[in-house]
């Protein structure tokens, strides 16, 4: 394949796993001598990364997805350079490029999705993702199947699972510098989740099973990493309960490898939404052992009893029963991180990367045949 500029456009201003996956994705393709333009909010996380990684990086309003300067911004990034195709990676991108399109030309372009909400929420939304869009990756099976169940044709839709860079996981875990630093006693047993502070994630489900088990292990601690608008609201209720004093929040990190190395155990709560959680990928990939919400995304990831013990959404009782079980019994914790550390290596960046040029090269040649 030729070399390729593409433009990524991502609306979101704050860095949470969709960010994390574009920034992979464009620095993957440069290793490989493409060029990635990005076209983010003016002042956000990812333009930050962005131009950390050496990355040309065009900051834009981006105030809602009928944004007219963000709009005429894409269109002059397209009348600037040879753009050969456009990856949107939000909802909102795909309003902003495809009408950036209609004033500087067609361009072939891809949507990835990463979350299973039904698109019935928005009956707009399944017009804009097929006008003007060439080509839809879903980062999940059960992704894909929400897809296709509402109207977009099934040959438009590939499934290219979250990827995570291996490289960054698996160092040998620092838990007394990790103890140290956050104020956790050296004996503790140290659970932990790292994501968007969000109503969907669970976390409130989280704590109310970590202060069940608190009641009887005075030994628990509960990390949680991420910030969001939930964040006051889970502070005020694991201060309220068993986990008073116990509960750290750590809020946003960019030395997560390291953080999640050191947990005794790693939680994946949420109730819905989930495609293909990096974060379970990682923390496999950092030899912790799992417990997560049993969600057809996760499913595609782990199974039950093997890499992970999986529990009903939303179900706090249950929840910390699969918490007590892995905490009392060491083999279980060492059977679920040595079979998380081999399953995790089919989830590798590079594999993301390659699979994704696949797509790009399918659309562009049916472009050209249509010119």
């Amino acid at each position: 394949m030729k070399p390729l500029t593409v433009l990524h456009v991502n609306t979101e201003p704050a860095w949470r796993g969709g960010e994390a996956q574009t920034l992979m994705l464009a620095r993957g393709l440069v290793e490989r001598g493409h060029r990635s333009l990005l076209a983010v909010p003016r002042g956000s996380a990812i333009q930050r990364a962005g131009a950390a990684a050496g990355l040309t990086s065009v900051g834009l309003p981006m105030k809602g997805e009928f944004d007219p300067t963000s709009i005429y911004g894409i269109a002059g990034i397209l009348r600037e350079n040879p753009v050969d195709a456009m990856h949107y990676h939000t909802s909102h991108a795909v309003t902003l490029g495809t009408l950036a399109t209609l004033i500087a030309g067609r361009c072939p372009a891809v949507l990835t999705r990463r979350v299973s909400f039904s698109l019935r929420r928005n009956p707009f939304a399944r017009f804009k993702y097929t006008f003007r869009v060439d080509h839809l990756i879903a980062v999940a099976d059960s992704v894909r199947w929400v897809m296709i169940a509402e109207g977009i044709a099934p040959d438009r839709v590939s499934v290219i699972h979250s990827g995570i860079d291996l490289s960054r996981f698996g160092a040998p875990p620092d838990r007394a510098a990790v103890d140290r630093e956050l104020g956790i006693p050296p004996d503790a047993f140290l659970i932990g989740c790292v994501g968007h502070l969000a109503r969907h994630k669970g976390h409130g489900a989280l704590i109310e099973a970590a202060g069940r088990v608190a009641a009887t292990m005075p030994q628990l601690r509960l990390l949680m990493i991420g910030e969001g608008s939930e964040r006051a609201r889970l502070e005020a209720k694991a201060a309220a309960g068993p986990l008073a004093g116990r509960a750290i929040f750590a809020g946003f990190r960019d030395d997560v490898p390291r953080l999640m190395a050191a947990l005794d155990l790693f939680v994946l709560s949420s109730i819905s939404g989930e495609g293909s959680p990096a974060v379970v990928k990682e923390a496999m990939a950092c030899g912790v052992p799992v417990i997560a919400t049993d969600l057809e995304g996760v499913r595609e990831i782990v199974e039950d009893g093997r890499e992970a013990l999986l529990v009903s959404p939303g179900d706090p009782e249950r929840l910390a029963a699969a918490i007590r079980r892995a905490a009392s019994d060491d083999e279980l914790r060492r059977s679920l991180a040595a079979a998380g550390r081999a399953r995790v290596k089919e989830f590798s960046s590079d594999r993301m990367v390659e699979r994704t040029l696949e797509v790009y090269r399918q659309i562009l040649e049916k472009s050209e045949a249509r010119a």
